[in-house]
C-alpha cells in the first residue's frame, strides 16, 4: 500500500528541503582530519621486550559459564586485558585514525589509546558499534538518499529521495518537490551505504601529530569472553618399596568466546577472579562516544610473578587463539617424583556452619547407616615432596599406571598447603555407621554421644581406613573414649586409622563429650 503526498511548495522550498536533510557540508563547516594509514610495524626480530606483539592476559574464572553463551556480548562472563600495539602513518596536524577487528565483549568505555611515539598527542576517541539490524540501517540513514523498491498491484516500481521518516513505513523527499510515504516496501538500498554505514566495529581517535611521519600506539582495553582453568594428569607409579609416588603434569585450557580471533599473541594467565561492577539496570551498549582519553603505560611484566593477590603465568613465546576455539598450553614441566599417600576415607559429614549455642537435635549427628568408602591421593604441597609451588584451580585425572582411577576438583592451592583427590568409591570396602547412645546433662552442661562405625574389607590385602568425624554440635569437646588413637585435625574434626585385615570387618567405637559455660543456653 502506498500513498503520495502533493504539497504546493516552490522549487525553492523543496531545495532548501533537500539542503537541510542533507549531510553534506556547507561552506563554513569543519572539514574533518584526514585518515591515516595503517604503517608497517617496526621490526622488533632483535627485541627483547616484544613491543610489537599484542599481549593477552586472562583471568581464571567463568570457564564453565562462556560455555553456554551461544554469541558474544558486552558483559558476558569471563575477563581478560589486551594490549595492541597499533602503527599509522600521520601528516602533521590533526589526523583521524581507526582500529578495527575489536571484540564485541570489549568493555569499550574502558578503552584507552596511549602514543608510543614522541610529539603525538590524542584529542578525542569514538566507539562506532556494529549493525544490529534493519531498524539500525534505517536509523543510521535518516537524511540520506534511498532507493526504494515496491510493488503497486502488480507492478514493481522504484523511488528515490532522502529518507524523512520511517515510524510508519518509509518517508521520502522525492526529487520532484514531492513527499511520498510508501506503507508496504520490498527492500531498499542506499545510494553510498559503505560511507554511510559500518561495516563492522570500530574504534576511532583524532590524534595531532607534530611533524608527518610513522607512529606507534598501544591500545588497551578489557573485555569479556576469555577464560582458562588448569587441567592436571597425576600418573602413580611404584617408588621404592611400597612407597607411593606420582608424576604430575600440568596445562591451561584457554577458551576463546569474544568474537575475534587473537593471532601470535604473548599469553599471561592469572590465577584469581577481581571483581567487576556489575552492569548498572536497563544498561545498552551505546552506538557510539566520545571522550578524552589519557591512559598511564601498564608496568612491564616479568616471566613469573606474583600479581596483586593472585599468581600469574606468563607464557613462553606466542600463541594464536581462534575465536571459538579452546586452546591447550603447558602451565609447567612435568614433576616426575611427587611423594604421595593412597587412602581410603569415610566421612560421614555434617553442617558446615558453627552452632550459635549447643545443639541437642539427636538428628544433628551426620550420615549413619552405609556409608561410601572413597579413594583418595594425598599431596604436601611443598618442595620437599617434589612440588612445593601455586596451583590454579582446575580438574585432576589420576591414573594408576594406564588405568583410569577418577577424577576430581583441585581448588587455589598455594605452597605448603595439603592436597586432597577423591578420585572414586571402593568397591571392595564398606562402612556402616550408628549412634549407641546419647544423653543431654543440663545440670552438668554436657552432650555425650557414641557410635560406632563398622568397616569391612574385601580384598585380599590388610587395608587402613581413615574415619573422618565432625563435632558439630558445640565447639568444647573432647573424645572421652575410643577403640582406635584419634587425632585431632581442626576445630572441629577428629580422624581415626584403623587397620582392617584382608577379607574381615572392625568395628570402630568413640564417645563424644560437649560441654558449655554457666549462662549459655542450649
Amino acid at each position: 500500500m502506498e500513498f503520495e503526498m502533493r504539497h504546493s511548495l516552490s522549487l525553492l522550498a523543496v531545495a532548501c528541503v533537500l539542503a537541510a536533510c542533507s549531510n553534506g557540508p556547507g561552506p563554513d563547516a569543519t572539514q574533518p582530519p584526514p585518515v591515516a594509514k595503517p604503517a608497517a610495524a617496526p621490526d622488533t626480530s632483535k627485541a627483547t621486550d616484544d613491543a610489537g606483539v599484542t599481549r593477552l592476559t586472562i583471568y581464571s574464572g567463568d570457564y564453565d559459564a562462556l560455555a553456554r553463551e551461544e554469541s558474544a556480548r558486552a558483559g558476558m562472563p569471563g575477563y581478560a586485558l589486551v594490549e595492541r600495539p597499533l602503527h599509522y602513518t600521520l601528516k602533521a596536524g590533526p589526523n583521524a585514525v581507526a582500529a578495527t577487528s575489536v571484540p564485541p565483549a570489549m568493555d569499550v568505555e574502558a578503552a584507552t589509546l596511549r602514543a608510543l611515539s614522541p610529539g603525538v598527542t590524542l584529542e578525542s576517541q569514538r566507539y562506532v558499534a556494529p549493525l544490529s539490524g534493519t531498524a539500525d540501517v534505517i536509523a543510521r540513514v535518516l537524511g540520506q538518499r534511498i532507493v526504494v523498491e515496491h510493488t503497486a498491484g502488480n507492478a514493481k516500481q522504484t523511488d528515490a529521495g532522502i529518507l524523512l521518516a520511517a515510524s510508519d513505513g518509509l518517508t521520502l523527499a522525492l526529487g520532484d518537490g514531492r513527499i511520498k510515504v510508501i506503507r508496504d516496501y520490498d527492500n531498499f538500498s542506499m545510494v553510498d551505504g559503505s560511507k554511510l554505514v559500518p561495516q563492522q566495529a570500530e574504534l576511532r581517535w583524532t590524534v595531532n601529530a607534530n611533524d608527518a611521519g610513522d607512529a606507534n600506539f598501544l591500545l588497551s582495553y578489557p573485555m569479556g569472553g576469555m577464560a582458562w582453568r588448569a587441567e592436571y594428569l597425576a600418573t602413580l607409579a611404584k617408588g621404592a618399596g611400597e612407597e607411593c609416588k606420582l608424576a604430575l603434569d600440568g596445562a591451561a585450557l584457554v577458551v576463546n568466546r569474544a568474537g575475534v580471533g587473537f593471532g601470535d599473541a604473548r599469553l599471561t594467565l592469572v590465577a584469581g577472579e577481581p571483581r567487576r561492577a556489575p552492569l548498572q539496570k536497563g544498561y545498552q551498549l551505546r552506538n557510539q562516544f566520545a571522550a578524552d582519553s589519557v591512559a598511564a603505560a601498564a608496568p612491564p611484566m616479568s616471566a613469573t610473578r606474583q600479581s596483586g593477590e593472585y599468581h600469574a603465568y606468563e607464557l613462553p613465546g606466542t600463541i594464536a587463539i581462534s575465536n571459538g576455539a579452546t586452546e591447550r598450553v603447558p602451565l609447567f614441566a612435568r614433576r616426575e617424583a611427587i611423594d604421595c599417600q593412597r587412602t581410603y576415607v569415610v566421612d560421614a559429614g555434617a553442617p558446615q556452619w558453627p552452632t550459635p549455642q549447643p545443639n541437642i537435635d539427636p538428628g544433628y549427628r551426620g550420615q549413619t547407616g552405609p556409608l561410601p568408602v572413597t579413594a583418595t591421593v594425598s599431596i604436601s604441597n611443598v618442595a620437599d615432596a617434589g612440588l612445593g609451588q601455586p596451583l590454579p584451580a582446575g580438574r585432576v585425572r589420576v591414573f594408576d599406571g594406564n588405568d583410569f582411577l577418577g577424577e576430581s576438583t583441585l581448588p587455589h592451592t598455594p605452597a605448603g598447603a595439603d592436597i586432597r583427590l577423591a578420585v572414586g568409591k571402593a568397591f571392595d570396602l564398606r562402612a556402616d555407621r550408628e549412634t549407641t547412645a546419647f544423653r543431654v546433662d543440663r545440670t552438668g552442661r554436657t552432650i555425650t554421644e557414641s557410635f560406632a562405625i563398622t568397616l569391612g574389607n574385601a580384598k585380599d590385602t590388610d587395608t587402613t581406613i581413615r574415619v573422618v568425624e565432625a563435632m558439630p554440635r558445640w565447639s568444647d569437646w573432647d573424645i572421652t573414649g575410643s577403640s582406635v588413637e584419634p587425632e585431632k585435625k581442626d576445630a572441629s574434626h577428629v580422624e581415626f586409622d584403623v587397620p582392617v585385615a584382608a577379607n574381615s570387618e572392625v568395628k570402630l567405637t568413640y564417645t563424644v563429650r560437649y560441654r558449655w559455660t554457666e549462662g549459655v543456653s542450649p
